[in-house]
């Protein structure tokens, strides 16, 4: 954006945002276009969340880039992820209640969101909770100090919650030490730099995860054997991933089958086409530590269907035949292979040795997930 001419700043972004369709949209299979639209409106949200009201490092706030209704990266179900930009040799200082969930990870970046360029994303400074490295006081609250280091952009704050309805989020608060206030008035340069961010997050972000989605949900389904990133990866500390794509029919179920390791945490859960969560306010999307049945064989037995086969361990595919599924361990003292096998949806009583769950039951289930994960945001 060569120009300071605001008009063609607009025109720009427009014709930016005009591109999306081919970036996002390409190859997608029948019936994905509602689907496929509204994500990329929920991506648009997410940029100007991220590349322009909390791309302020002079007064910076704490701003939820992903939620329920605005999902993109292949976002844990589980987690709440803040983000807020930081200048590098500047001293900020994060305060307030740390919450409960069952881990927090607070971490100054590298790069930005936008570029992507995930592989050369690093993590240059961590406090976690986790590894008791969160500095707190003596009332529990959280009290950090630190000068963002040289090649600082951004201050990614993410907390991961096992019982959804017990664990409460935190309430932190970031400041620049230094700050002015009141600030100056907004000058076009800062909105200028702004949107040329918001302009990359458009095109080079939205190719990284629309091609991360394509070549997974489309390629050939298998076990997944989770892997550790290095330390200094922009991932939540002592975290570990796996990968996958599936296929299921509408006959069909998918078992997935793991035994799972000593640790903080892990979960199971569905992204779309498109690469975010599946609905997880209103569906089973998702399982983990603590909403997993385990068998008495010490394995757990999941099964991923369209239709509610009345098991426990049930992932909702949500009419969605073909998608990734993600894993994910926190401080694990091993990494599982989770086994992978399709058969008849009218196998699964068969599969499963978990017990059986009503449609009164399941409701109920779903209503409380609900009510759980809208608090989360709300708070």
């Amino acid at each position: 954006m060569a120009t300071d001419d605001p008009t063609a700043m607009w025109r720009d972004f427009v014709g930016q945002v005009e591109g999306l369709w081919g970036r996002v949209m390409e190859g997608r299979p029948p019936g994905q276009d509602a689907e496929g639209l509204r994500y990329m409106l929920r991506y648009l949200a997410a940029g100007i969340a991220a590349c322009v009201e909390f791309d302020d490092a002079v007064h910076p706030e704490f701003g939820v880039l992903i939620e329920n209704r605005r999902s993109w990266g292949l976002d844990c179900p589980d987690s709440k992820y803040a983000f807020t930009r930081v200048e590098p040799g500047a001293t900020y200082r994060v305060t307030g209640n740390p919450g409960t969930a069952t881990d927090l990870d607070m971490q100054i970046d590298s790069d930005h969101l936008a570029d992507g360029r995930t592989t050369d994303w690093k993590c240059l400074e961590r406090w976690r909770r986790g590894n008791g490295s969160l500095p707190v006081d003596a009332s529990g609250d959280v009290s950090v100090t630190f000068t963002a280091p040289p090649d600082a952009s951004y201050l990614h704050l993410r907390e991961y919650f096992g019982d959804w309805e017990a664990e409460q989020p935190a309430l932190l608060h970031v400041e620049r030490m230094d700050a002015p206030l009141p600030p100056p008035p907004l000058a076009l340069g800062d909105m200028k730099a702004r949107m040329e961010l918001l302009g990359l997050w458009l095109t080079a972000g939205a190719s990284c995860w629309a091609e991360l989605g394509r070549s997974l949900a489309s390629g050939e389904p298998g076990p997944i054997q989770p892997f550790q990133p290095p330390e200094d990866a922009t991932a939540m500390g002592g975290q570990a991933y796996g990968f996958g794509g599936y296929r299921c029919g509408a006959d069909e179920a998918v078992i997935l089958e793991f035994t799972p390791p000593a640790c903080r945490y892990w979960s199971v859960s569905l992204a779309t086409w498109f690469w975010e969560s599946a609905d997880i306010a209103n569906r089973q999307c998702s399982l983990n530590h603590t909403q997993a049945s385990v068998d008495a064989d010490g394995v757990v037995r999941i099964a991923l269907a369209h239709p509610d086969p009345g098991t426990a361990n049930w992932l909702d595919a949500a009419g969605h035949e073909r998608g990734t599924i993600a894993i994910r361990l926190i401080d694990a003292d091993f990494l599982p292979e989770v086994g992978y096998r399709t058969v008849p949806l009218t196998a699964v009583a068969d599969e499963l040795g978990a017990g059986t769950v009503t449609a009164r039951q399941r409701a109920e289930t779903l209503a409380r997930r609900r009510r759980a994960l809208v608090g989360r945001y709300r708070r």
